[in-house]
């Protein structure tokens, strides 16, 4: 059944990423293991429609295209001095620490409306070379936190969080956590 999202309400449109030059497969793939519906009509746009079924493009949606040359240079030159110059010590505390607190991290959440369906998602990621083996090192699980669990900011739902370098809703050298939700009844 496709939905849509009434316009008489506050909510979340979209969220705008990007991806490397040729890694539109990549980010095709991660959409897939993240349950989404994917559209892909050749654009510059590949959409992944949050809920399944759903018919409207315009609203629950995350959308990927090629960052710009402009960027890439950016992230090229980026990439460089995390790699050996003077932004490795930085960013490898801050990747440390972004694994430790991933709740604290920039990210954005998509809430499951099933413990199944969160699950499965979950089991995706952490099986990957099963389901979508060009993601292999490039989709982790930072972490899952259930209420009560050690970590665990809330009692009312289960937090997983996954860290990407294939999309970003920034910059793609620092990586993108995306939470997975599944609020308790």
């Amino acid at each position: 059944m496709a939905t849509t999202i009434t316009t008489d309400t506050r909510a979340l449109n979209h969220v705008e990423l990007v991806y490397a030059p040729g890694e539109r497969p990549l980010a095709r793939a991660l959409f897939e293991v993240l349950g989404f519906d994917v559209r892909d009509s050749g654009g510059p746009f590949l959409t992944g429609m949050i809920q399944t079924g759903q018919g409207d493009f315009a609203n629950n949606a995350l959308y990927a295209s090629e960052v710009t040359a402009e960027q890439w240079v950016l992230e090229q030159a980026l990439r460089a001095e995390i790699a050996g110059g003077a932004l490795a010590g930085p960013t490898a505390g801050y990747l440390d620490d972004l694994r430790a607190h991933p709740q604290r991290s920039c990210h954005f959440g998509i809430r499951y409306p099933t413990v199944g369906d969160h699950d499965a998602v979950i089991d995706r990621i952490v099986n990957v070379e099963d389901h979508a083996p060009d993601l292999v090192g490039r989709v982790i699980l930072s972490g899952v936190f259930r209420p009560g669990d050690p970590g665990s900011y809330t009692d009312t739902m289960t937090q997983a969080f996954v860290r990407t370098d294939v999309i970003a809703s920034g910059l793609l050298a620092f990586g993108q956590h995306i939470e997975l939700q599944w609020q308790v009844p």
